[in-house]
């Protein structure tokens, strides 16, 4: 093998190492809520589980929620795209998936806390850049400077989901902890209830609604009860979105 041989080869390996370390960095998913860094508390956690299933079941709209302490160097943004391109979060046919990424720790010896939203193309219509910021600034960031970040990232991600299927939700602001569970525990069987009945419409690319009636998108079968997370449906990110740093 010559010189130039020797070198395309050495470029090829790099390369390869370079890919190999990139996929690596990004963790694998455990479910809708994926909380690597354990600041999510166990009420809220369950909370945003069974509203991301429900979601995904009744109106094909996959909602994964990822805390990490790394950045692997990138903007809470990049990373973002990228995870969510990776896991394919949203169907792939009309990319109807969301993500909401908090990031916690230290990038190159400072502090990092930030939280980036991510939206796929096909729900870019209900959720624009300006709405999903003030829906932060509203819902999540004030749980956030108490420490509560299972609580702020359940409150955000019913707004999301509110703004989705045509619901309202208010944020709870009593101090008893025992009216809290018991105002969430009604407001999940109320969605429960409403997406049992209601016919589901799906957003499809850049803002059109696709119903069960008009031979367009057809929502998952639900599977069988209790069972474990399947992964993503191959969605990709729009590129639109919100991000806040706290």
């Amino acid at each position: 093998m010559g010189k130039t041989g020797r070198l395309v080869s050495l470029v090829l390996v790099v390369l390869l190492l370079m890919v190999g370390s990139s996929m690596a960095a990004f963790p694998k998913p455990m479910g809708y809520v994926n909380d690597f860094i354990n600041v999510i508390d166990p009420v809220s956690y369950k909370e945003m589980e069974i509203i991301a299933k429900n979601l995904k079941e009744s109106q094909g709209i996959e909602i994964a929620v990822v805390t990490v302490a790394s950045t692997d160097g990138m903007t809470a943004k990049e990373y973002a795209v990228e995870l969510f391109n990776q896991w394919g979060i949203g169907g792939s046919s009309y990319d109807t998936g969301l993500l909401m990424l908090l990031v916690i720790g230290e990038e190159d010896g400072r502090v990092q806390r930030e939280i980036q939203v991510e939206v796929g193309y096909g729900l870019e219509g209900d959720l624009p850049d300006g709405k999903v910021g003030a829906i932060l600034d509203n819902y999540v960031l004030p749980h956030f400077s108490e420490g509560q970040y299972g609580k702020g990232l359940l409150e955000g991600m019913k707004a999301y989901a509110g703004e989705l299927t045509g619901e309202s939700y208010v944020v709870d602001t009593e101090e008893n902890d025992a009216i809290k569970t018991l105002i969430s525990f009604f407001v999940i069987v109320i969605l429960l209830l409403i997406f049992s009945r209601r016919t589901p419409l799906i957003i499809g690319p850049r803002g059109t609604t696709r119903g069960r009636r008009g031979g367009g998108y057809m929502p998952p079968p639900r599977g069988p009860s209790g069972g474990g997370f399947g992964g993503f449906g191959g969605g990709k990110s729009g590129g639109g979105g919100a991000g806040r740093k706290f």
